[in-house]
């Protein structure tokens, strides 16, 4: 073998041993097959359903959403921290208990804003607030936001709190003992009210909007190491994201968005037809009011001692602790092209 062809063999092997080693030190990540994904039976969580109905989560991911349905988020979350699915569309209070204990997640976009209402069954009178004193109402579990709000507005109007039977429950539940007159009040997300108002068991006497405005509602949750994994699927995830809330709050799209309701949540086409109701779709977790609401159910659940360390010892969060918009801002990014290859530009 001459000098040259010696160099030649030297150095081919040097490189095929270098190709190697980096092999080896940067294995190829697998294919991500599903993203397990939880929600709630409500149109807060409208934007979900367009992403599967409209087949853009295998358009533009690649992969499959698999969705878990839950009556309310303190059970939701219970099954987060467990790792039954790596996104959830949930209130913003039910994960600040979470996060608070230094869950690895982060809450990385805003769906809604309100949407709930207070209902009295017939014949109950309601003047505000201190209507309620006396009375069994039932909402959704401590932690949740409707428990967080109702707790919140009863308290800066004075109530006493021990003359109000709080009982806990889902939508279901609570339509169910509204009809069966087991309770005076349900406070509920949307669109129960409607449903209880059109079936005849139910009148809305207040809005979440007049109880506390502008307070946050649902969010997208995001676990760390989903997005640490997977950062280019969750950042398009997020872009469809807010593609659908725009696709959702448009007019000319209102009678496709009463089907996929109807399917979703199992309700008639008078109640379909009354969406959004009370229902503000959001997106952006940088907003400065949504922010400030955040901070706002920080403080409420502190006082309410709901956020603990993992040592139980009650702690205070903040919008900081809890958000990240770093993968929303790379979203918006995408959102032009998404909409292009979608036709929807």
């Amino acid at each position: 073998m001459n000098s040259k062809a010696y160099l030649l063999f030297v150095a081919t092997g040097l490189l095929v041993a270098f190709g190697l080693c980096v092999t080896q030190e940067k294995p190829t990540e697998p294919k991500l097959q599903e993203i397990k994904l939880s929600y709630q039976p409500s149109w807060h969580h409208t934007a979900l359903f367009v992403i599967i109905e409209k087949g853009w989560d295998e358009k533009v991911l690649g992969v499959k959403l698999k969705t878990s349905p839950f009556s309310s988020g303190p059970p939701q979350m219970e099954a987060f921290a467990a790792g039954e699915h790596s996104v959830a569309y949930v209130g913003a209070a039910p994960p600040l208990s979470l996060l608070s204990k230094g869950f690895d997640a982060k809450i990385v976009a805003v769906a809604n804003t309100e949407g709930s209402s207070l209902i009295a069954i017939p014949g109950t009178e309601y003047s505000g607030a201190k209507s309620l004193e006396g009375k069994k109402v039932m909402t959704f579990p401590p932690g949740s936001i409707q428990h967080t709000m109702l707790m919140k507005w009863l308290k800066e109007l004075g109530v006493e709190i021990s003359k109000v039977e709080v009982k806990s429950g889902g939508p279901e539940e609570i339509r169910e003992a509204l009809k069966a007159k087991a309770v005076d009040f349900g406070f509920a997300p949307d669109p129960s009210g409607y449903i209880a108002e059109i079936e005849g068991y139910g009148k809305i006497v207040a809005n979440s909007p007049e109880i506390v405005p502008n307070h946050p509602c649902c969010v997208v949750l995001m676990r760390g190491d989903f997005m640490r994994e997977h950062r280019e699927v969750a950042v398009k995830f997020l872009a469809l994201h807010i593609v659908a809330s725009e696709y959702a709050k448009d007019p000319k799209n209102k009678e496709e968005i009463k089907k996929i309701l109807i399917k979703w949540l199992n309700v008639n086409e008078r109640v379909a037809d009354t969406f959004p109701g009370s229902t503000n779709l959001q997106t952006d977790p940088r907003n400065k009011d949504w922010i400030k609401g955040l901070d706002m159910l920080c403080e409420a659940q502190y006082e309410l001692k709901i956020t603990k360390d993992a040592s139980g010892n009650p702690v205070r969060v903040t919008p900081e602790n809890v958000v990240d918009p770093s993968l929303y801002e790379e979203a918006l990014k995408l959102v032009p092209k998404l909409k292009n290859e979608l036709g929807l530009s």
